[in-house]
């Protein structure tokens, strides 16, 4: 029953999901003309959108690398090249999974098959994923500091872009370090004594002692391969920004690019299908680009999320063939 209750609650998850992207981007449309929209595509500049395309495969490699590194820092030796399949497979599940983390339930899954280490496994995704997010962020506080003493910001701007901006910019680095070196599980035993009673309990200790395990040289290590990978994402933005005719300031993509990145994790609507427009047209119209270019913008890096999908089930395919075409013997050894 409580599955079937917990199968049912993922349904109208995903449903609701679905609903509200689509009802933010008949919003949207309604507000931008979807017809210079599609203008605005259909004159991409497909020179400067394949770079854009491949400094995107760059990025999962360097994505997969690491949490090759946070792996390794547990005494685990899963395969680098393994790894990178299986970020692909993650934007396969994410092209068709609502929320942008269906491809991260895929990798732990995944990884824990192959390797056995439920809580290892969960850790290491969340860990790639947070401090992936704290390099972002890093990089969003110097490019803040940048952009005030170019004049590029005042305090006219609205103070909800302000929050964002503050939040993205201070608040994760300080939230991360924060519960790095804090005892979380002390604290919940304070204010809660019978929280050790709750049947989720003994596999979230299992997780925070694991996330303790990390050594402060592998979360550096992480971070500083997260600001490459921040630089290079900035750089995918700034050539499908190229690619559409738009030409600002690397400063005004180092801002707004991990605002972005941190806006499509949250899992309200289908993998930021709307949200993602919405939040394109709030940060660019008003440093002058055109709404109908923003969301064209938007909608172009969605497709390189969506063909990296496809390049992850080509993956999976060939990977699928290659098993079932190999011999018995070979199964066994």
């Amino acid at each position: 029953m409580g599955k079937f209750v917990r199968a049912n609650r993922k349904k109208l998850l995903g449903l609701s999901q679905i609903a509200l992207s689509i009802l933010l981007l008949v919003w949207l449309f309604g507000h931008v003309s979807l017809q210079e929209v599609v203008q605005t595509l259909a004159s991409i500049h497909w020179g400067w959108y394949a770079l854009a395309f491949l400094l995107f495969q760059i990025n999962v490699v360097i994505r997969a690398y690491r949490w090759y590194v946070l792996l390794r820092a547990l005494n685990d030796e899963p395969k680098f090249g393994y790894l990178v399949y299986l970020y692909y497979i993650g934007f396969f599940a994410n092209n068709f999974i609502p929320s942008g983390f269906g491809g991260d339930l895929v990798k732990v899954v995944s990884l824990r098959q192959s390797h056995g280490r439920g809580a290892e496994a969960l850790s290491s995704v969340l860990m790639e994923r947070v401090t992936g997010l704290v390099g972002s962020s890093l990089i969003a506080l110097v490019a803040l500091l940048w952009n005030l003493a170019a004049h590029a910001l005042t305090l006219d701007l609205p103070w909800f872009l302000w929050a964002l901006i503050v939040v993205t910019a201070l608040g994760i680095p300080v939230a991360f370090f924060i519960a790095r070196w804090s005892n979380p599980i002390g604290l919940i035993n304070r204010l809660y004594p019978k929280a050790t009673g709750l049947p989720f309990y003994a596999k979230f200790e299992n997780l925070v002692n694991t996330i303790h395990r990390y050594p402060v040289r592998a979360l550096i290590s992480s971070l500083l391969i997260s600001l490459p990978f921040t630089l290079n994402l900035i750089l995918v933005q700034v050539t499908i920004a190229w690619a559409l005719g738009i030409h600002l300031p690397f400063r005004i993509f180092a801002l707004f690019v991990p605002i972005i990145a941190i806006i499509n994790l949250l899992p309200i609507t289908f993998n930021g299908l709307g949200l993602r427009e919405g939040i394109y047209t709030f940060l660019f119209v008003p440093v002058g680009v055109p709404a109908a270019t923003a969301v064209s913008m938007s909608l172009a890096f969605y497709f390189l999320r969506f063909s990296a999908g496809l390049l992850g089930g080509l993956m999976y395919a060939f990977r699928s063939i290659l098993s079932f075409a190999r011999p018995p013997e070979a199964h066994e050894v």
